[in-house]
């Protein structure tokens, strides 16, 4: 067998035919011409790129070869040089193999001759690519045409150039990139964007390590986020001071030290730490002195004085023993949970005889309440335990004067929709009763927050009212009065605090702030209201307004950044008293006095600050223009109508 190509070894006779040969011809002399003819046919089979017709080139040499050796192997039955014919024959085989190898050669020059006209049309093909890519800007793409055309044109100029054109592009995609990121820095830094503007200069960075701008913009927002927060410590430590909160202030004071040890607001907020924290410990002595009161009054029988001191010692200092004990002197009475004992309020309120207490668990209890009975109900806090009812339905709350006395306690009162009706329900209404509201929230009524009417009393401690469609308080009708301490009438739709057609109000220690018109309008013919210690700020209209012949005490009270005024005393017959107040920061006016209206005393007082007149006590007003409202007789369970404006 021949180990090369696995066929078997031709016979002598076979060889001599390959080689174009009868037996016995003389083949000798001519072998060196077919070994020149074998090489030409070895350099076809490397170097044509027909596969086809490189296996035909390659089988024909290695019948060739075979035959060649073959032959070699046999020349001993070569007969004679003088035999005839022999040179005719010789002549005849190579004519044979030389048609072959030529054909083959012909075959293979047109054959590369084909494939460099493909290979030139393939180039220009990738050019063209490469040129698309470069106009589109896809740099990538257009790196990879490059490479590509280099391996079939290694170093032409057109790769060179197309080479060139896409870094040059690149740079400048990413000179571009790097001023849009550093706009947008810019841009972030101006809205005071902070995270925003952090987040661009990494990108900046990253992009650009040493851009020129890296460090001034990384100042930039440095600088700002400390200002901002400077700007918030400042805006919360005075609304600290004004809503008394000492602890709170203490804080936002120390953290400001730290931030800005320099500014010069510091010096006013550690003053009034400093008195908040003397507050403080005044309180806590007193809430002790209470405690022990109380603590001597627990006689094992329910006592309203004894829980009452305790209530005023867990207001002023709210400690656990101070809870325990008055949770133990609550239970000496009858007591009524829900749920537990009655799945509803109503239910409960139905069983209860006098002077029971009602307990809430925590949840919201969907629910208008009628009290006819004086009860103590009581939630577990604000937030906790919340009471609602539909707007256009009824109060949440109703206290008739057979309730007389009953208190509620530690949970929200609010109302669900919304009703533009002429008449709409208070979320709180005192009918002739006395009511006591504590330690609650009421908010979102369409109607006004907490109404007394019909010779009602309204005592309000540590109570928030927001975001009511009318008034915060409402007192009107002979008789009828509202005492307010510690209490905050928040963004109401109309004024914070109204004391109209024989209404009265006594305000301390409270504030009266974004309301949608005054602050306190108090304008009950004859009949003597006061505001102590009020912070009235940020009003629409006139902080406070004082008219229509009313009755004023106003002292020690704050009025700031009101719209239309700070205080304002209107009217024939009105009079006031005021000492110890500010007025600053008011738009139009600080204070203002008609001519007709009296006050005194007043001193101590203090404008600054406001925009237009800061002072004028004997002021030429125009008639008044708003007359005294009508009496409201609203019965029991009936919807209430709106108070009047305030005087312009």
């Amino acid at each position: 067998m021949n180990g090369d190509n696995g066929e078997e070894d031709l016979s002598y006779e076979e060889a001599m035919k390959v080689l174009g040969y009868e037996p016995g011809a003389i083949v000798s002399p001519h072998l060196p011409v077919f070994k020149r003819v074998a090489d030409k046919l070895e350099k076809l089979v490397r170097t044509t790129r027909d596969e086809r017709l490189q296996d035909n080139f390659r089988e024909e040499l290695n019948r060739l070869n075979d035959a060649l050796r073959v032959v070699e192997a046999g020349r001993d039955r070569e007969p004679s040089l003088r035999v005839r014919g022999m040179g005719l024959r010789f002549a005849l085989s190579l004519l044979v193999v030389g048609a072959v190898v030529a054909a083959g050669w012909y075959g293979n020059d047109r054959l590369l001759e084909g494939d460099l006209s493909r290979d030139r049309q393939s180039h220009e093909a990738l050019a063209e690519q490469a040129r698309l890519a470069l106009e589109s800007r896809a740099w990538d793409r257009a790196e990879s045409v490059y490479s590509e055309l280099d391996n079939l044109e290694p170093g032409s100029p057109r790769v060179l150039e197309g080479l060139q054109r896409i870094a040059e592009g690149r740079e400048e995609a990413r000179r571009q990139q790097v001023g849009f990121v550093l706009g947008s820095t810019r841009a972030a830094i101006e809205e005071r964007n902070w995270e925003e503007a952090e987040s661009r200069l990494r990108e900046l960075i990253e992009m650009e390590a040493g851009h020129s701008e890296g460090d001034e913009l990384r100042s930039l927002i440095r600088e700002g986020r400390v200002s901002d927060r400077i700007a918030i410590l400042l805006e919360s430590a005075g609304e600290a001071l004004q809503e008394e909160e000492w602890s709170v202030l203490a804080d936002y004071t120390a953290k400001l030290e730290s931030l800005a040890p320099d500014h010069e607001q510091l010096v006013r907020f550690r003053e009034a730490t400093a008195e908040g924290m003397r507050i403080l410990e005044e309180r806590r002595i007193r809430a002790r002195a209470l405690y022990e009161k109380a603590l001597a009054l627990d006689k094992g029988e329910f006592s309203d004085p004894a829980l009452e001191t305790l209530r005023e010692a867990i207001r002023l200092d709210n400690r656990k023993e101070y809870q325990d004990l008055y949770n133990k002197m609550s239970a000496y009475t009858r007591l009524l949970k829900v749920p537990g004992d009655y799945s509803t309020i109503g239910e409960a309120l139905s069983a209860a005889r006098p002077n029971d207490k009602i307990r809430l668990a925590e949840g919201t209890f969907s629910e208008s309440l009628t009290l006819n009975v004086r009860v103590d109900l009581e939630g577990a806090g604000v937030g906790k335990s919340i009471i609602e009812c539909d707007a256009a339905s009824a109060s949440v709350l109703l206290a008739t004067k057979e309730a007389s006395g009953s208190r509620v306690a530690a949970v929200t009162m609010r109302q669900t929709g919304i009703s533009l009706a002429a008449e709409r329900y208070p979320i709180a209404l005192a009918d002739g009763a006395e009511l006591v509201i504590e330690d609650c929230h009421l908010e979102k009524g369409s109607g006004h927050g907490v109404a007394v009417i019909n010779g009602g009393a309204g005592r309000l401690r540590n109570v928030q009212v927001l975001k009511c469609g009318w008034d915060g308080l409402a007192v009107n009708g002979e008789g009828s009065r509202a005492e307010a301490v510690d209490c905050r009438f928040d963004s109401n739709f109309h004024h914070g605090i109204d004391a109209w057609g024989g209404g009265q109000v006594s305000v301390k220690a409270s504030r009266a702030t974004r309301n949608g018109l005054a602050g306190a309008v108090l304008m009950s013919r004859g009949i003597r209201s006061e505001l102590v210690q009020c912070t009235i700020d940020g009003n629409r209209e006139v902080g406070v307004s004082v008219s229509n012949g009313t009755i004023a005490v106003l002292k020690s009270n704050r009025v700031q950044g009101n719209l239309l005024g700070g205080v304002m005393v209107e009217g024939e017959g009105t009079t006031a008293g005021m000492e110890g107040n500010v007025a600053e920061e008011n738009s139009k006016f600080g204070i203002m006095v008609d001519h007709r209206s009296t006050v005194q005393p007043f001193r101590d007082n203090i404008t600054r600050g406001n925009k237009g007149e800061q002072l004028k006590l004997q002021a030429v007003m125009p008639e008044e223009v708003v007359p005294p409202p009508p009496l409201l007789d609203v019965p029991a369970g009936q919807p209430v109508e709106a108070g009047p404006v305030s005087p312009k």
